[in-house]
């Protein structure tokens, strides 16, 4: 099976910031447990920063992809444009590339979640909801790669951040943790940037599993910033893994107005209002 590898993504990152030098920059956010670069994207010159990630979970082969079909679509489409003089795009394609890695080549792993030191990166972020041991890891942002994402929010204030997960091709919104006025806003967002997908928001009781430890970056990054922020889930729910690199492509042209729907429902949208 074809698959889009941790090479091929610092190969594709290296051309663009190459052919498109002056609007799009890469840098190096931290390193993985196994010394990998977790590299950021950021596209665009524009004071106020929309963050995207991928690949929290290993086995989520497609949404590094997508990412990256993201910026090589705006740079062609938006270049010279007014929206990259409004906005940057801070784009971490890939923040687990150990267990990535591992999942793609290793036969045996092809479901493998979690990062080289077998903890589940999105159960380690300081949230109200996280609950340590397991794969929760022993204490929050215990985690290279949690902290890698925790210091690029912190030196990159930012307005919006969106989390690419699969299976479900739906958005998750609603904040247990965070206050009615502040989820009534987020579902308001939430249908304007999946307009058109075909994409639905889950009600608000199915916002955590039962017996979830918590700790999504999602969510701490809602009650850390008081900033709108989603888990966007790509592929059909009865995706086995591992995941066919062809719905990549599905999932990009049904979410490809996903960065305009984005700006478009800022510039509306009262959003400095959720951290008062």
């Amino acid at each position: 099976m074809d698959y889009y590898s941790y090479e091929d993504i610092l190969s594709d990152a290296k051309k663009l910031q190459k052919e498109y030098f002056g609007l799009i920059e890469c840098e190096t956010i931290g390193y993985s447990v196994q010394k990998r670069k977790i590299i950021m994207l950021i596209m665009g010159c524009g004071y106020r920063k929309i963050f995207l990630t991928a690949g929290i979970h290993g086995r989520e082969s497609i949404n590094p992809k997508v990412l990256m079909m993201f910026i090589r679509h705006y740079a062609e489409g938006y270049y010279g444009k007014p929206l990259f003089s409004k906005y940057s795009f801070c784009i971490i394609p890939l923040l687990n590339p150990d267990g990535y890695t591992e999942a793609l080549t290793d036969s045996n792993k092809a479901g493998y979640k979690l990062n080289h030191n077998g903890v589940d990166i999105n159960r380690n972020f300081p949230s109200v909801h996280y609950r340590s041991g397991g794969t929760s890891g022993e204490y929050a942002a215990s985690e290279p790669e949690t902290r890698a994402l925790i210091m690029a929010f912190k030196s990159h204030p930012s307005v919006m951040y969106i989390d690419f997960h699969s299976r479900g091709e739906c958005i998750y919104y609603y904040r247990s943790a965070m206050g009615e006025e502040y989820n009534k806003k987020q579902r308001a967002i939430a249908e304007e940037i999946t307009e058109g997908s075909g994409y639905a928001a889950v009600p608000p009781e199915d916002e955590i599993d039962t017996g979830d430890t918590g700790g999504n970056s999602v969510h701490y990054y809602s009650e850390t910033f008081k900033m709108p922020a989603f888990t966007i889930e790509t592929a059909p729910c009865n995706t086995l893994f591992p995941m066919d690199i062809s719905l990549a492509d599905d999932a990009f042209i049904k979410l490809k107005n996903l960065l305009c729907n984005i700006v478009s429902a800022i510039d509306k949208k009262d959003i400095y209002s959720y951290n008062q």
